[in-house]
């Protein structure tokens, strides 16, 4: 995890979710990244003077320079900042105090092309939330994805601004969270939709059909059904061996078959298929749970295929 993150992550365990005493208690010395944020210009250099770092606002746009466009603040804290301390015995708190009075003045000396932590500062505001804040939370990391894909995304090496971000793990998240809240937040949802199809393709190749069944998910509980049924074809000619997409296309098309033989014959097959491949522990204590489930749909679907029939055999 990035050093920011990590420190909004104990601010928000013993702060935002605690309390000021709690903070102090847990984490001595340290500074938050408002109480950083709430200094101003002179009395941040004063401060980091005080820790043994004597720098001018040249000084510091010089490494600005030296870094990554929108690279890390605090990684250029711990390049161009550490090895000048005059006393080199700095304590956690004080090193903690550079990242964070880094993250600040780019941010106030270099506006136009803020550091890294500023968009982390998304992910980290819609953490925050409270939980029962679900459409809050779901909105910031939709923000957070959309501000990633406006620095231009991950580069080749799935880096944004040098540091490797698991922005597959966070278009996952974003979808899951979706899923639950698609039905009460339609407008929301197809928010989603439009963010996530930007990010198809360009994150881990194992993540990407999985991202793309949660689509057709999210698809399906907006009644979207036609756009349901591409996205779980394309996630299964992603990856033909995954039981779960077989699972899922097969009871679309159960579902929406709509008088079509063909559409109940390919579901059918698609969860026999799907229970060739699973492969669930015949050992596990769920698997008898497993395999009546399979029983009791695969019944249903010969009952929909036989009652069919025997519709077309009378009308004809």
């Amino acid at each position: 995890m990035h050093p920011y993150l990590s420190h909004r992550l104990r601010e928000r365990e013993f702060l935002v979710r605690g309390s000021p005493w709690l903070w102090r208690r847990e984490m001595p010395g340290f500074w938050t990244h408002a109480e950083v944020a709430a200094l101003a210009d002179d009395a941040l250099f004063a401060a980091l003077a005080e820790r043994g770092l004597v720098v001018s606002r040249a000084d510091v746009l010089g490494h600005i320079a030296r870094m990554p466009a929108g690279g890390s603040a605090w990684r250029m804290s711990r390049i161009h900042w550490l090895p000048a301390v005059r006393s080199r015995s700095l304590s956690a708190p004080d090193r903690d105090f550079l990242g964070l009075a880094a993250v600040e003045l780019w941010r106030r000396l270099r506006p136009e092309e803020p550091p890294l932590e500023s968009l982390l500062a998304i992910r980290a505001d819609a953490d925050d939330l409270p939980d029962d804040d679900r459409t809050g939370r779901l909105g910031g990391l939709l923000r957070f994805l959309a501000a990633a894909r406006a620095r231009g995304g991950l580069d080749g090496a799935g880096e944004i601004g040098g540091v490797h971000l698991p922005l597959g793990e966070e278009c996952t998240l974003l979808a899951i969270r979706t899923l639950s809240l698609a039905t009460d937040h339609p407008e929301l949802a197809a928010e989603v939709l439009a963010e996530l199809e930007h990010w198809l393709g360009k994150i881990d190749r194992d993540e990407d059909p999985f991202l793309r069944r949660l689509l057709g998910m999210i698809c399906a509980k907006l009644g979207r059904h036609d756009e349901a049924e591409a996205r779980l074809r394309l996630a299964l000619a992603q990856r033909p061996d995954v039981a779960a997409t077989r699972r899922m296309l097969g009871m679309h098309l159960y579902e929406h078959a709509g008088g079509d033989r063909a559409r109940l014959v390919e579901a059918l097959e698609l969860w026999d298929s799907a229970q060739r491949l699973d492969e669930d522990d015949e050992d596990d204590e769920d698997h008898e749970d497993h395999e009546a489930l399979y029983s009791e749909i695969r019944e249903d679907m010969l009952e929909c295929l036989r009652l069919h029939d025997e519709a077309a055999e009378a009308a004809s």
